[in-house]
This record gives structure tokens, C-alpha cells and sequence, in this order.
């Protein structure tokens, strides 16, 4: 039977990875890293922004990014998020912890027989 939708538990831990990912193609803010993160993964994920904010203050924290307000081109005031070099390492080192546990995962479970699409397999984030 196939998941029909992508565990909370699956995901904890690496939505900060994700949004850190966003961050390296340059300063962003709330809602545009929301339509960011979706249109990368396919619409697989579909967090909000109220799932997002917490984790960006608590990366904010780790003085893993930086934040600035500034007013858009509309007018209206937006809170800008910047990856700090510290953030940009911190990518790089999840990235290779999670190179690392793809491999375990495959050496254990063994490689995906037949590749299902992910929208199948995953399904929409609680």
C-alpha cells in the first residue's frame, strides 16, 4: 500500500535544511520562500507560512541566517532572511549527513525497485 501522505516525523529535522537550501540562491522572505520550497518539491510539501516562521526564527537563533526588514516594491514592509557563513556551512555539512543516510537507508532497505512518483508515494505534509 502506498503512503498517501509524507509523516510529521519523516520530515522533522530537516525542514531547516530545506529552508537553509532556499536561502542559498539568495535573501528571500516568508511567503516567497513558502512559493519557493512548493514549486521545488513538485507541491509535494505544501507548508505554510505559519509552519515555516518558527523554523526561521529558531535558525535566526543559531546564526544560521540573518534578517532584515525592508520595504518591497508594493510598499509594504517585508522581513528579508540571508544565509550567514555559518549557514552556509551548516548546508553543507546536512547535506553530506544526508548523503550519508541515503546510503545507510539503501545499503539496509535496499535500492527502490521501481521508482514511483513521488506525488503517489508521498502525498500532501500534515
Amino acid at each position: 500500500m502506498l503512503m498517501k501522505k509524507l509523516r510529521k516525523q519523516t520530515l522533522d529535522g530537516n525542514v531547516e535544511t530545506l529552508l537553509l537550501a532556499i536561502l542559498q540562491s539568495g535573501p528571500s522572505y516568508g511567503y516567497a520562500i513558502v512559493k519557493e520550497l512548493d514549486k521545488r518539491a513538485e507541491g509535494i510539501l505544501r507548508l505554510g507560512e505559519g509552519t515555516i516562521y518558527p523554523v526561521l526564527h529558531r535558525l535566526e537563533g543559531k546564526k544560521l541566517i540573518t534578517a532584515r526588514w525592508a520595504r518591497a516594491e508594493n510598499g509594504r514592509q517585508r522581513k528579508y532572511y540571508r544565509l550567514t557563513p555559518k549557514g552556509r556551512r551548516a548546508l553543507a555539512d546536512n547535506r553530506v549527513q544526508w548523503q550519508m543516510l541515503t546510503e545507510v537507508m539503501e545499503k539496509v532497505i535496499g535500492p527502490v525497485a521501481k521508482p514511483v512518483p513521488l506525488a503517489l508515494a508521498i502525498g500532501d505534509v500534515l
